[in-house]
């Protein structure tokens, strides 16, 4: 959000004309509601600056091409998004990185729970909050453990309600500082 305003009137900024790698971290955020088509507007923005930079230079050796790495754990459409960051002159790379690469090896758990006839989407959603507590106390075996939420109120939600049955985490001591 702070970087579509900064890019609004970005030939008045030469800051924004001096971006040379545009990182998008979590990437899978462009299908959430409130804030996807914020990050599709900027990354389209910053393709134009590029295109418009590289149409005024005189020299094209002077204006380095704009790189894009767009990353995201969750995203099953990669080589789409990849697709959408290619231009004409340098396609996209698409790295799929699989489990076997990580220094540390996840343990996912799935766990279904059922959503009465009677219960919104919402109201079931908030009601899973205050299942993590035990889930996490049942499957952690007292290590770090990710609890992935679908958008960042539903993080904010959960932190909220794991803050207060935090009793199970942390010692007397630690609750008192």
């Amino acid at each position: 959000e702070k970087w579509d305003s900064m890019t609004r009137r970005w030939r008045d900024n030469s800051i924004v004309q001096l971006v040379r790698l545009f990182l998008i971290d979590e990437v899978h955020v462009i299908k959430d509601e409130s804030r996807g088509a914020t990050l599709e507007v900027v990354v389209s923005r910053m393709r134009t600056i590029q295109s418009s930079l590289w149409r005024l230079s005189e020299n094209h050796d002077v204006v380095p091409p704009l790189r894009f790495v767009a990353v995201s754990a969750t995203i099953p459409n990669a080589e789409d998004i990849a697709e959408w960051l290619s231009d004409g002159k340098m396609p996209a790379v698409c790295l799929k990185i699989d489990e076997d690469q990580r220094p540390v090896k996840l343990r996912k758990i799935v766990l279904g729970f059922p959503c009465s006839d009677n219960q919104t989407e919402f109201k079931f959603d908030l009601t899973l909050n205050y299942k993590i507590a035990s889930v996490i106390q049942t499957y952690s075996e007292q290590k770090p453990a990710l609890v992935f939420c679908a958008t960042r109120k539903g993080v904010q939600q959960a932190a909220s309600v794991l803050s207060k049955d935090a009793k199970f985490l942390l010692s007397v001591e630690q609750k008192q500082r």
